[in-house]
């Protein structure tokens, strides 16, 4: 078990040097959990869309402000189904993680048009474990003129990070950070396997980054 830890913790090293904010942290155990959920390689990580002067984008505006961009759950279908094609091509190769169950998308609008800051919830099922884990993963999204579909980065342009901890910093982002962190902490403290399962698995962790 330890071996198949450290090979998903080897990939998770390698995806925070290129992410800016991929996960959500519930606690120190869900570090390892929720990472190795989410950082396959075989991910379906498009390219990000750079702002140049030649690209001339229309701003959202109000979209700082939680009164005028409030956090909005499952309003998008067609954002919904590019989620759940995320979670899927995370599945490929997967040797720790069994599925991803309960997927919901909440989401605020992106600084500019077509651009969103969502929040994927879900429910991660490891091997052998009866109870899932709770966890939540930052997405940014565009929409692609030409296609009309929407496109999913893990790591969003370095220009959009300001706005984006600002988006975080909200209170329902907040409100919905603390419901996960509750039901993590329950999930974990009801489940004997799961809580050994997880500290092998900070353990490996730990290990690995020495």
């Amino acid at each position: 078990m330890k071996e198949i830890f450290k090979g998903c913790l080897a990939k998770f090293e390698e995806h925070k040097r290129r992410n800016l904010f991929l996960l959500v942290v519930l606690s120190v155990f869900a570090v390892g959990a929720a990472g190795m959920g989410l950082t396959k390689e075989k991910a379906q990580i498009r390219g990000i869309h750079k702002i140049s002067k030649e690209d001339v984008r229309l701003r959202n505006i109000g979209c700082d402000t939680q009164v005028l961009n409030p956090l909005r759950k499952d309003e998008h279908p067609m954002i919904n189904r590019a989620a759940a094609d995320y979670f899927k091509g995370l599945m490929e190769g997967e040797t720790f993680v069994e599925r991803y169950d309960d997927i919901h998308v909440y989401t605020k609008v992106g600084e500019y048009k077509d651009t969103y800051i969502a929040f994927a919830e879900y429910r991660m099922k490891i091997k052998d474990i009866y109870t899932e884990v709770p966890g939540l993963v930052t997405l940014y999204i565009t929409k692609d003129e030409k296609s009309g579909q929407y496109q999913i980065d893990v790591e969003a342009p370095k220009e959009q990070q300001d706005h984006i901890q600002t988006v975080i910093e909200h209170a329902d982002v907040q409100k919905l950070l603390g419901k996960l962190e509750e039901e993590f902490d329950l999930a974990v403290h009801s489940d004997a396997l799961l809580r050994e399962s997880l500290a092998d698995l900070k353990n490996a962790y730990s290990a690995y980054t020495g």
